[in-house]
């Protein structure tokens, strides 16, 4: 064991001890290995950004094809129409305006009747679309059903104008102190609520109603 060939102690004599360590140095001679790209990196990014793209895939699939009445918003389910019916009902806020003939309107006083409420401004685009439908809707919806416009966030000469122009003869009342859009949340105009006879909220529709049918659908849920 103590001798050795000449190969070996020329192989062992050609090992420089200063750079026995050198593969174990980086560039910065710290001591640490360079090292190759990490696993997080080359294996478990790629795998969680391909579940991101087919989860993100597979909403886009079923908000595109979903049944009509089998998409869910946070307040309820929407309906083929668009509209938003509320699973937890509640109370309608009570108000009491002066309408544009200048008579007193209270909505509890329309208790017992489907009331659809929709508010509306003078400067709204789609508000000019929708109000003859809305004239035209009112003797074609039932006779437990009230037709009940709310102008806001307008002019009270400008929206007597509107009505004038669209020959408007259902009720409507002018929201000057801006307090009935803020008890219902409304969003933008125009929107429209829905008010079973028992003066509970049951659905609403923020945006332009555009057919007859849509209004007796949405008369239909609060029945």
């Amino acid at each position: 064991m103590a001798n050795m060939s000449a190969a070996e102690s020329d192989e062992t004599r050609d090992i420089d001890p200063s750079t026995a360590d050198s593969d174990a140095m980086d560039s910065d001679g710290n001591g640490e290995r360079p090292y190759a790209p990490s696993v997080l990196r080359t294996r478990v990014i790629p795998v969680v950004a391909i579940v991101l793209v087919v989860g993100l895939l597979g909403l886009l699939g079923y908000a595109m094809f979903a049944p009509d009445d089998g998409r869910i918003a946070p307040q309820g389910r929407i309906n083929s129409d668009g509209v938003l019916v509320l699973e937890d009902r509640h109370d309608a806020p009570d108000f009491e305006v002066t309408t544009f003939t200048g008579e007193p309107l209270q909505l509890s006083t329309l208790r017992g009747q489907v009331v659809i409420l929709n508010f509306w401004a003078s400067w709204c685009p789609p508000c000019r679309d929708e109000t003859p439908l809305l004239e035209a809707a009112q003797d074609n919806l039932g006779d437990d059903v009230a037709l009940v416009g709310m102008d806001i966030w307008d002019a009270e000469g400008a929206a007597r104008d509107f009505l004038e122009q669209y020959g408007v003869t259902y009720a409507v009342g002018h929201d000057d102190s801006g307090e009935v859009a803020v008890d219902y949340g409304v969003s933008g105009v125009p929107e429209t609520f829905v008010i079973d006879a028992e003066g509970q909220i049951v659905a609403r529709f923020p945006g332009e109603v555009k057919s007859l049918d849509q209004l007796r659908g949405m008369v239909a849920e609060a029945r």
